[in-house]
């Protein structure tokens, strides 16, 4: 069975605006049968991104009643995982038990540089961080010496609604993260932008890595994370939906995050690539063009939860408001019934 969620980034002229519009999109996705929703971090971007996703959760916790919240994803390296494990412990109290803490190690310097934190320490921070936040929620007193992080017979209180503790879904897209999130997550979080050939052949990785730590994949969630769109039929939604989401790939492509097929890296000069890197990597076009594409994911990659970014800057609330009623009338009673 496959679940699905929505993931959110505030940014834009409009953020404010597009943060309450949010909210109504997110009480359709909760009436139509999407089961969660998630809100990514970055700092410093001249769009105007939110940057604070715990904040915006606790909003989305008192306005929802069913729908699951999570990060997608918290930035833990640059934060200290005493901290992340009280206000999620809270975060998960108010929201009565429905908190996914999704984590990523980040990649853009100038984020590390404003926090102080070394680049180079993202994988012990993160490794560390996951480590002492779990054991935080489920122990009494914890004693951590770590080489980032050390506690002291630390209790913390309260301690989450959710036994043994909330889920943690580690974010990752080169071979040697995705074995880390195999390592110490209890999911794997995988990105929209790599090509789905990459993320078939590190899927392998993963789940060789949890056998090789012991575990076994069917008691672990990989949940994708898909930009997606529907409206009436597929010229519709490409002409509603082309420039905002070349516009987000742009910023990708800006930074530095965008690899080829091979994965290697895309230089940002190559703007060019954009229209056709869209059309692939997204999910875009009338009810059966998605359900097709739908299908073909799951027969490639088989993920437990497909996680969609329906709203990308520039698109407007009528748009994503249609996307969503789409999805719930034409395309998730199909998929459920598979």
């Amino acid at each position: 069975m496959i679940h699905f969620g929505l993931v959110y980034s505030f940014e834009g002229d409009r953020a404010a605006n597009v943060f309450h519009e949010a909210i109504d999109e997110v009480l359709l996705a909760e009436q139509v049968g999407i089961e969660s929703v998630f809100i990514s971090e970055h700092h410093f971007v001249d769009t105007g991104f939110f940057p604070s996703p715990l904040m915006s959760l606790s909003y989305l916790a008192a306005r929802t009643s069913k729908i699951r919240i999570g990060t997608g994803v918290l930035l833990l390296p640059l934060y200290n995982p005493v901290h992340v494990a009280e206000d999620c412990a809270v975060l998960d109290i108010i929201s009565g038990g429905r908190l996914i803490l999704g984590v990523g190690q980040g990649y853009r310097p100038e984020e590390f540089s404003a926090f102080g934190v070394p680049l180079g320490d993202r994988p012990g921070r993160l490794r560390e961080g996951v480590t002492l936040v779990r054991r935080l929620w489920t122990e009494q007193s914890v004693t951590f010496n770590g080489k980032q992080f050390q506690t002291k017979k630390l209790p913390l209180s309260p301690k989450p609604v959710q036994k043994p503790a909330p889920p943690i879904w580690v974010a990752a897209k080169k071979r040697r993260a995705v074995e880390l999130a195999a390592e110490v997550g209890d999911g794997w979080f995988a990105d929209p932008i790599t090509p789905v050939s990459i993320i078939r052949r590190n899927r392998t990785y993963w789940e060789n890595a949890i056998r090789t730590a012991g575990f076994d994949p069917a008691d672990r969630t990989f949940a994708y994370y898909r930009e997606f769109l529907v409206a009436d039929d597929d010229d519709t939604a490409w002409r509603n939906g082309r420039d905002s989401m070349i516009n987000g790939y742009r910023n990708y492509l800006r930074w530095g995050h965008l690899v080829d097929d091979e994965g290697k890296p895309i230089p940002p000069d190559r703007e060019d690539l954009l229209e056709q890197i869209v059309r692939e990597r997204f999910t875009w076009g009338g009810p059966e063009r998605c359900l097709e594409d739908i299908a073909k994911l799951r027969e490639m990659l088989d993920p437990n939860y497909l996680i969609m970014k329906m709203r990308f800057p520039g698109l407007s609330h009528q748009n994503a408001m249609k996307s969503l009623q789409l999805f719930g009338q034409k395309i998730l009673p199909q998929v459920s019934r598979n």
